[in-house]
């Protein structure tokens, strides 16, 4: 499954790209994700706690970094699983930063390419994956402008005067299924009935 967005954000690409290259900073801006050990070279160990209604998966798994600062772009790949319910994921995401359409702003560029197997791959008919996976890169891209915001606004500030960002909340991917089989089926009856 292949998934494409593109986003501004209000700050210098300088910024966006130490913070994109940054894999802690980046997985406290992904509902559910965690760094659990850094193997140097730009390779570590991660999880994605995940749950789906009753069903909860934890994928462990390996992440690699490919950062290619000369065109502003990155690959980043990793496989995991979850021996619980033996389900499989693995993918890459190629992001690649430019100027952003107002002075001091970025464009961000993202292609994610996504294979699911075993019981959590169920989801991915019917494209309700594809739409799980628009509302958790709209979720991480609120959460990493809110981070970016705050970590920007904490250098302008005395020492220790700063707040901290807030943690965001662990991925329930259950209740995103059911906010879009909600959303499909008043679609469909408005297509039916009109608006």
């Amino acid at each position: 499954m292949k998934i494409e967005k593109t986003f501004d954000l209000p700050h210098p690409r300088e910024l966006v790209w130490s913070k994109l290259n940054d894999v802690h900073f980046v997985a406290q801006c992904l509902p559910g994700a965690s760094i659990v050990e850094d193997r140097g070279n730009n390779n570590y160990k991660g999880r994605m706690a995940v749950k789906v209604g009753p069903m909860a998966a934890s994928f462990d798994g390996d992440i690699a970094i490919d950062s290619r600062r000369d065109d502003w772009t990155a690959v980043v790949s990793g496989k995991g699983s979850d021996t619980r319910s033996s389900s499989r994921a693995s993918g890459s995401m190629t992001y690649k930063l430019a100027d952003g359409a107002t002075p001091n702003s970025t464009q961000v560029e993202v292609v994610s390419d996504i294979n699911l197997a075993g019981p959590l791959a169920q989801f991915g008919k019917g494209g309700i994956i594809q739409e799980i996976a628009n509302r958790i890169t709209a979720e991480f891209i609120r959460n990493f402008e809110a981070r970016l915001s705050a970590a920007t606004s904490a250098l302008d500030q005395p020492a220790g005067s700063a707040a901290a960002a807030p943690a965001p909340q662990a991925l329930d991917a259950g209740n995103l299924v059911w906010s879009v089989i909600a959303a499909r089926i008043r679609a469909f009856f408005q297509k039916i009935f009109g608006s």
